[in-house]
């Protein structure tokens, strides 16, 4: 997928601004994860797989601790909403708002995609926005409207979050860093609670 066949096929566009306006706490790293991220400093990072076990699952795992009433993440699933038109494929990361559950349910909240390098890439950030329409997709199929459907591209290290609003993919002008690992964690975390108490 480009942004362009996003628009095509889906009429939906693409647009850049700031995506969180709104204050929230950061939240503090636990000893765990600092210790878990400073041993993985000494692994080669060299594949998307490696970035993704190393760096994002710490991090999302810790996000779901601090919610395991309101969340549950996935791994390598399979989001199979639309063959058809492409929306089908393997995730790396699934939040879904069914907390507990041990398979992939609606309503989905947010996936995540782990790359090597380059978030800043078009490319990898269309195949995340399509990923969101699939979510969407996933969701309408059984019956649950989700207004805010939230994506990231990272590289373990950098953050860049897309947002799912009506027509819309915002690409967020803002990025986070583990070098401010309560900002990031914080973020998701605002992700997670503000989307639990809007659909309930």
């Amino acid at each position: 997928f480009t942004f362009e066949k996003i628009e095509n096929e889906f009429g939906v566009i693409q647009q850049t601004k700031k995506i969180f306006v709104n204050s929230y706490p950061d939240i503090p790293p636990s000893a765990w994860l600092l210790e878990t991220l400073s041993r993985s400093a000494n692994i080669p990072l060299t594949t998307e797989k490696a970035v993704s076990e190393a760096i994002v699952f710490p991090i999302l795992q810790e996000s779901m601790y601090n919610n395991t009433d309101k969340a549950q993440l996935f791994s390598g699933e399979i989001l199979d909403s639309d063959k058809k038109r492409r929306l089908y494929g393997e995730c790396d990361y699934i939040i879904s708002l069914s907390p507990q559950s041990r398979e992939v349910r609606s309503p989905i909240l947010s996936v995540l995609e782990a790359k090597k390098a380059d978030i800043e890439s078009p490319k990898n950030q269309a195949q995340n926005a399509a990923q969101l329409l699939g979510a969407r997709v996933f969701n309408e199929q059984r019956g649950r409207q989700v207004p805010l459907l939230f994506g990231a591209c990272t590289n373990g290290f950098d953050w860049a979050f897309l947002m799912l609003q009506n027509q819309t993919i915002y690409v967020d002008i803002d990025r986070y860093s583990i070098q401010n690992l309560p900002k990031l964690l914080g973020t998701i975390d605002w992700i997670i609670k503000s989307s639990a108490a809007a659909i309930a």
